[in-house]
């Protein structure tokens, strides 16, 4: 009864460690995001112009917070399948696609988008 005890406990401790190595598909969502970019166009709609964003940078660090942005600052998560940008100005919510082997990023919200590269 003992041997067969040590043997029950010898496996659940096995699976407990195999399935700690799983990847949480929101942290490897967020991965991607994780780095430096810059800005190389914005449109704003309900107009015809379309400009470079020489000023714009962003960084996502891994701990949530973004360094520079918009504004100088903030912090960001995904929520809901969307980027949640929280800076000094209020709460800015972007649709977003990866393209180019995920260095191309699209911004997308209600009244702009932007293309940032990463670097």
């Amino acid at each position: 009864m003992k041997k067969q005890l040590i043997i029950v406990g010898i496996i659940v401790l096995l699976i407990c460690v195999g399935l700690s190595g799983c990847n949480n598909p929101l942290n490897t969502e967020r991965n991607r995001f994780i780095g430096s970019w810059i800005g190389t166009e914005s449109i704003i709609y309900g107009t015809t112009e379309t400009k470079i964003l020489e000023n714009l940078s962003m960084i996502f660090l891994s701990d949530g917070t973004l360094s520079e942005g918009f504004t100088g600052g903030g912090t960001w998560e995904i929520k809901d399948g969307k980027l949640v940008i929280n800076d000094g100005i209020g709460m800015r919510v972007f649709n977003y696609s990866f393209s180019n082997n995920d260095n191309s990023l699209l911004l997308i919200s209600s009244s702009n988008k932007f293309v940032l590269t990463k670097q």
